[in-house]
């Protein structure tokens, strides 16, 4: 028989519940009601102190009654009361407000268990199959295949759409939730269903193991010119990288093909440290706004590039996102590079971690990054200077491929965008090679 709801008068006491929920709630007050001052870093936390009087203006909200009272239903008529972690329903909330932002894919709430598997791929080390995922009109699709990782060897690619995992729709799912389906324990299997661009559905049976993401690879090409290759930008990837270059160096080289592609980004401070190996110091990386203030350049810092003149091609796909961005714009804008590949995927916020008490965190969008000459990248990406389309069938083919391209120079290699990047820089590296003054001046279109 149908019962009435109760009021809240008759529910249970008012004041105790106000006191209880918004006492759990107050952590969440204070990560929504708090922007850390200076800029944002992708995956490092940024604390802030709470303002005077925010929680109990939060709690004395007048919809607040609204959450109160659905707090006091739900103890009191759910018919599987008993079985209902507080817990549970706090960070429902916590992730109900978050969601409600209507920054898809971006923005989230994540739990305790959720937010270390974030700080802990952050380190270049992690346990799981090795994708990256985004949203992209409606639907979940992988941003890059991770370089060592399972999905990397089964042939999943940038822009793969996920339909299912285990077998099981993931309609309804937000991105953090899927990801938190596909991780698992070292040894354990997981299937995946995913379409790929072209509409062919196929399955893979993936075990997910311990992935060591080597940040940074090369490899000599002919004609004295090197292929590097940054597969994200964790901790310590400028350093990486200046060790790289300097390598190239020492074993001849004149030109290099910056390979950005499948690179799902990372640390802002590291897209910094990047950028500043190819520009001189003061040239603005890209620009950086608030919701309460116009943009301002982030430029260059004093790291004494390594590879400040010499000509430069920088290779860019859908799957180049977040820091990648930053790196590719600013060296288009800045006329120091070319870029050659494809549009890239459009993350252009800065996303910032704030850490809670018991764990869990709140990623927000706190800013948006422009590149250097203004162009908003959050949607739109990042166009290359020269388009070329990698075939459905082709994989990006990357340093450890150690022989396929002794011969780049002979004849046509598979992966058609670094073959069009090799041919590109051999010319130019040949082509100023006669002029000691044009050699000195930096690559434009």
């Amino acid at each position: 028989m149908f019962q009435p709801f109760l009021s809240r008068e008759e529910a249970s006491p008012r004041s105790t519940t106000r006191s209880r929920l918004s006492s759990r709630l107050l952590n969440v007050v204070v990560i929504l009601a708090v922007f850390g001052a200076g800029i944002g870093i992708d995956r490092t936390v940024l604390r802030g102190s709470l303002p005077a009087g925010a929680a109990d203006t939060f709690t004395e909200h007048e919809d607040f009654d609204v959450l109160e009272s659905t707090w006091d239903l739900i103890q009191n008529e759910w018919v599987l009361a008993d079985e209902t972690e507080d817990e549970d329903l706090i960070y429902g909330a916590a992730a109900g407000m978050v969601e409600a932002l209507g920054d898809e894919g971006h923005s989230a709430f994540l739990s305790p268990e959720q937010a270390e598997q974030f700080n802990e791929s952050s380190l270049g080390e992690f346990t799981g199959v090795g994708i990256e995922i985004g949203e992209r009109d409606g639907n979940v699709v992988v941003i890059a295949p991770i370089d060592n990782s399972p999905a990397l060897e089964a042939g999943i690619k940038s822009g793969d759409i996920l339909i299912e995992v285990n077998g099981e729709s993931i309609d309804g799912l937000e991105v953090f939730e899927i990801g938190q389906e596909v991780r698992g324990e070292e040894g354990t299997g997981v299937q995946l269903t995913l379409r790929r661009p072209d509409d062919e559905v196929y399955t893979v049976d993936l075990i997910r193991r311990r992935i060591v993401v080597i940040s940074v690879s090369w490899r000599m090409l002919p004609d004295d010119l090197a292929h590097v290759r940054i597969a994200r930008f964790d901790v310590g990837v400028t350093r990486e990288l200046q060790t790289a270059l300097e390598a190239a160096r020492e074993a001849g080289a004149v030109g290099i093909v910056l390979d950005l592609r499948d690179n799902p980004g990372g640390l802002v401070s590291e897209a910094i440290g990047v950028a500043s190996q190819f520009m001189e110091e003061g040239n603005t990386i890209f620009q950086y706004q608030t919701a309460d203030q116009d943009p301002y350049p982030v430029k260059t810092i004093g790291y004494d590039g390594l590879w400040l003149e010499d000509p430069l091609v920088v290779l860019v796909n859908e799957g180049s996102a977040s820091a990648a961005e930053i790196v590719s714009g600013s060296l288009r804008d800045n006329d120091r590079a070319t870029l050659l590949g494809e549009t890239t995927f459009g993350t252009g916020t800065v996303l910032t971690p704030f850490e809670q008490p018991d764990g869990s965190i709140v990623l927000l969008g706190t800013a948006l990054w422009l590149t250097a000459d203004g162009d908003q990248i959050w949607r739109e990406g990042v166009e290359p200077d020269i388009a070329v389309e990698l075939p459905a069938d082709v994989s990006v083919s990357r340093p450890s491929d150690e022989t396929e391209t002794a011969n780049i120079n002979e004849e046509p290699h598979p992966d058609a965008q670094l073959q069009a990047a090799f041919d590109l820089l051999s010319e130019r590296v040949a082509g100023p090679a006669a002029s000691p003054e044009a050699e000195a001046s930096p690559v434009s279109d």
